[in-house]
């Protein structure tokens, strides 16, 4: 299922990013009211497009791509190229970007691993189209469990890179104390049932 189309391409002396937001066409968002019990997702592409833009406009410190251009009637956005390590990024980075994004108000909803790139000015968001303003913290912790799945599965066979993941997020990210008294209680610690059962040790570890 291929949720927005994104290409790079070159324009006079910069690279553009250009993406096509589609629509769902699977029969995998039938289940979409189970994951609104965790988050309100936006499925259709003009509101999904609609989010992205809020956020990328926001006047605020958070690492984000710049806004060339955009065009609702196509759903589509023209924004910066930000160079980059795409497929993975450090837990200390990520810790300071998440306290960024939290502390202004935001929750991301899709905050995978892959939704992010690292560069040696810290790591930027590149997708944020379920992204919202809100107040309520619960939506935090679906952002950081996510995240932390992510990671593990991301390093499934490699214990140590977890662990470090895990040790730099929780030193950066400000909300941490707070994300630990509750991680494990409610409708989030579901998610991390589907935790590989190497990382568990880790994982526990790091929410005492």
């Amino acid at each position: 299922m291929v949720l927005s189309q994104v290409l790079i391409q070159e324009e006079k002396d910069r690279k553009i990013i250009k993406k096509k937001y589609n629509s769902f066409n699977s029969y995998k968002w039938l289940f979409s009211p189970l994951l609104q019990l965790f988050y309100p997702f936006a499925a259709l592409s003009k509101s999904r497009l609609e989010r992205e833009l809020e956020f990328l406009n926001s006047n605020n410190d958070i690492k984000k791509p710049k806004i060339y251009s955009f065009d609702l009637n196509n759903k589509e956005l023209n924004r910066e190229y930000v160079d980059g390590k795409v497929d993975y990024c450090e837990g200390s980075k990520l810790g300071k970007l998440f306290s960024e994004i939290h502390r202004e108000g935001y929750s991301l909803g899709d905050s995978k691993l892959d939704n992010f790139i690292c560069n040696s000015e810290g790591a930027y968001i590149i997708d944020s189209e379920q992204a919202i303003k809100t107040q309520k913290e619960r939506y935090r912790y679906w952002d950081v469990s996510l995240l932390i799945l992510s990671a593990a599965y991301y390093n499934y066979s490699n214990k140590t890179g977890f662990k470090q993941f895990l040790d730099g997020f929780s030193k950066e990210y400000i909300y941490w104390n707070d994300y630990q008294k509750r991680a494990i209680k409610g409708l989030y610690s579901m998610l991390f049932l589907l935790m590989p059962i190497q990382h568990i040790n880790s994982l526990k570890n790091a929410l005492r």
